[in-house]
């Protein structure tokens, strides 16, 4: 039941220790809002929400943009000892209206498989889950070849484009594309999903290319890295995948790898091959919720 007091706000940078006060009651202090708070204050198309009681912030959350139509829905928050007052239900609502508003035709969110509160609420409000996903990762410890293979290059937008369209990987994943948490409806608009990954290798046998891996951050970046992609023959992912750890040696590696009730994306049996963990024993752990918008 929402609490009639509960008042919102946009979030202001006064309000940035109590939103790292709160976040680090997340995850056991691993939450990723607090590397994202500067994005939310200097986002001047989206929204960040805090939700207020009695003059203190209890919550908070973010609407941003995926591409033009299609809103996310990230970041909701709200400090475990105000749980059950109804902020969460009332940021939900509240992002709903302003997205409608502000031009959306779909909204679009993923939580974790625990976040069943989260679950509940938005489903009420008539989201439905799209795809699944298993979140693995590993910390690369390993010693590395100083060198990459030579039959290892660089792909070029327009040909990952093409790659990923075509790939098994992006049909199990109903066609969305991961970007870390967030997932790009990718038939909207391929460029913009794939935009901004700094790694994008693959090997050729022939002219065809065989397989392709993709990472968001640079080389030079510091602090875990998210695998984005990887798809195509199996023994080509496995050289692909080292040389990925070639090149992020002593970082720990991220990825979401689409899961359904049948079946799950190649690349999943080879990272676990190479001592990828997941939180769930590999079930899908990850959901994509949508919501159209009349």
């Amino acid at each position: 039941m929402i609490q009639e007091d509960i008042q919102l706000r946009s979030i202001v940078e006064a309000d940035r220790s109590r939103i790292m006060e709160i976040s680090s009651q997340i995850w056991d202090g691993g939450d990723w809002v607090p590397e994202e708070i500067d994005a939310w204050l200097q986002d001047k198309s989206g929204e960040a929400v805090a939700a207020v009681l009695d003059g203190r912030i209890i919550g908070f959350a973010r609407r941003t943009w995926l591409c033009p139509g299609h809103a996310w829905f990230e970041g909701l928050r709200t400090d475990p000892a105000y749980a059950g007052r109804g902020a969460a239900r009332e940021m939900t609502r509240h992002l709903i209206d302003s997205a409608r508003h502000a031009g959306a035709k779909k909204i679009h969110l993923s939580t974790h498989i625990g976040n069943k509160a989260s679950i509940h609420i938005i489903e009420s409000y008539g989201f439905t889950r799209i795809a699944g996903f298993v979140l693995l990762e590993r910390t690369i410890e390993d010693r590395i070849p100083s060198q990459s293979s030579a039959a290892i290059e660089s792909v070029s937008e327009e040909a990952a484009v093409r790659f990923v369209d075509r790939s098994i990987f992006l049909e199990l994943a109903q066609r969305r594309f991961p970007r870390g948490w967030r997932f790009f409806p990718f038939d909207v608009d391929p460029p913009t999903a794939i935009a901004r990954l700094e790694t994008r290798i693959g090997i050729r046998h022939n002219g065809k290319l065989m397989a392709l891996a993709c990472v968001r951050q640079s080389v030079d970046s510091t602090g875990s890295v998210t695998l984005n992609f990887c798809d195509g023959a199996p023994e080509v992912m496995s050289q692909l995948l080292e040389e990925i750890h070639r090149l992020y040696s002593g970082r720990t590696i991220e990825t979401m790898i689409p899961k359904t009730e049948h079946a799950e994306a190649a690349v999943m049996a080879i990272l676990q091959e190479l001592g990828y963990q997941s939180w769930d024993n590999s079930d899908a752990n990850v959901f994509v919720y949508e919501l159209a918008l009349s």
